[in-house]
């Protein structure tokens, strides 16, 4: 389980823990990584779609009904409540909608395409274009 990130305790090791743990799912970084090319919130099954799209490598309007209904699956029951436990997203569950939540406007992951560990800084994220 992931605690509540704050920002205030973003030098401590705890925290840099809790950025690997939500990082260590490729679901999650997909997620995430989706997520901040939205300006507004997205609903569970657009996020399932690209998802699905992403690991069957095919475009959005390819995905297959049973394989968005899979991602769509994981994402209620596994993924979605470490995400909005760590206070990264705000998930809506009676409007079924998911948005970043302001805490990853100041933090920004880079992750080193050599495998190495990730950097945590916090700066403002860029803004979308």
């Amino acid at each position: 389980m992931v605690e509540c990130l704050r920002l205030e305790q973003a030098e401590t090791p705890e925290f840099l823990d809790a950025v690997h743990t939500l990082l260590s799912d490729s679901v999650r970084r997909n997620a995430l990584q989706y997520l901040t090319t939205q300006r507004r919130p997205v609903t569970v099954r657009r996020l399932a779609t690209e998802l699905a799209a992403a690991k069957y490598g095919v475009s959005s309007t390819e995905v297959l009904t049973e394989h968005r209904r899979e991602v769509v699956l994981h994402l209620r029951h596994a993924h979605l409540p470490v995400l909005h436990d760590a206070g990264v997203v705000d998930w809506d569950r009676e409007r079924d909608r998911i948005a970043l939540t302001p805490l990853l406007d100041q933090l920004s992951v880079t992750v080193p395409d050599s495998g190495g560990l990730p950097e945590l800084t916090l700066s403002p994220r860029p803004e979308l274009g």
